[in-house]
C-alpha cells in the first residue's frame, strides 16, 4: 500500500471484536500475500487489493491514518480512544480499492455495500444484513475486517472462542454510486486462523481485466 489515504470500514463479526482502520500499528500478526484483482466498469477502472493477516495479537488495538500521520486505538463499538481493546486475538484482512474515472474531470465515485451472513457455526449468534458507505478519498477507499476476540474480556467467552474453530461466510454486494445492482459480488470466509476469500465475482455491466 502506498501513502495514499485511505478510509476504513468497522464492523463486528463476533462478540468482543472490533472492527479496524486501516493499518495495524504494532502487534504480531503472519502477513500473508496480497492478491489484486482489476476490473472494467462503464464509470471507472477498478484495482483491488487483498491483504490478509493471520493469527493477529495486539497488545494494544493501536492503527495508523496514513494522512494526519496519527495513531489512535478502537473499542468493540469502534469508538476511538475509548475503552480500547487491549488483548485482540484473531485474523484481519483489508481490502482496498482504487478508483479511476474513465471519464476525464468526472466525479469521484461513491461506494455502497451490502453484507449478510450466508452461513456460520451454528455456536455463533445470527447476525442481521446491514448496508453502509465505504468513503472514498483521493480515488481509494478500504474496507478492513476483522473476526476474532479479546483476551481480557470474560474468562467464559475467551474460554468458547478458543476451544472451537468458529467461522462464517459473508456475501459482500459492492455497488457505485446510486446503482441498484452490483458492479462486484464478494464473498468471504471469516475463521480465528485467516480471513479469505472464497470469491470474486463481477457484475453484469464489470469486465475483468487481465494482466
Amino acid at each position: 500500500m502506498g501513502a495514499e489515504r485511505f478510509h476504513s470500514g468497522r464492523r463486528t463479526f463476533l462478540q468482543g471484536l472490533a472492527a479496524l482502520p486501516l493499518a495495524l500499528e504494532k502487534g504480531n500478526s503472519e502477513k500473508g500475500p496480497e492478491t489484486t484483482y482489476r476490473f472494467l466498469t462503464p464509470e471507472c477502472e477498478v484495482r483491488m487489493s487483498v491483504q490478509s493477516y493471520g493469527n493477529s495479537k495486539t497488545k494494544e488495538f493501536r492503527f495508523w491514518d496514513r494522512v494526519t500521520n496519527r495513531a489512535f486505538c478502537l473499542s468493540a463499538d469502534g469508538e476511538e480512544n475509548r475503552n480500547c481493546l487491549s488483548q485482540f486475538v484473531g485474523s484481519m484482512a483489508i481490502a482496498t480499492y482504487h478508483f479511476r474515472p474513465r471519464n476525464h474531470g468526472g466525479a469521484p465515485p461513491r461506494l455502497r455495500e451490502h453484507v449478510r451472513t450466508i452461513d456460520q457455526d451454528y455456536r455463533m449468534d445470527p447476525r442481521s444484513p446491514f448496508e453502509r458507505v465505504l468513503g472514498v478519498e483521493k480515488g481509494f477507499a478500504s474496507d478492513i475486517q476483522a473476526f476474532g476476540y479479546n483476551r481480557d474480556g470474560s474468562p467464559e467467552a475467551v474460554a468458547n472462542a478458543k476451544s472451537f474453530t468458529l467461522w462464517c461466510l459473508l456475501h459482500q454486494d459492492l455497488y457505485l454510486n446510486d446503482q441498484a445492482v452490483p458492479f462486484l459480488i464478494v464473498h468471504w470466509k471469516h475463521t480465528l486462523e485467516a480471513i479469505s476469500l472464497v470469491d470474486v465475482i463481477p457484475g453484469d455491466k464489470t469486465e475483468w481485466v487481465k494482466g
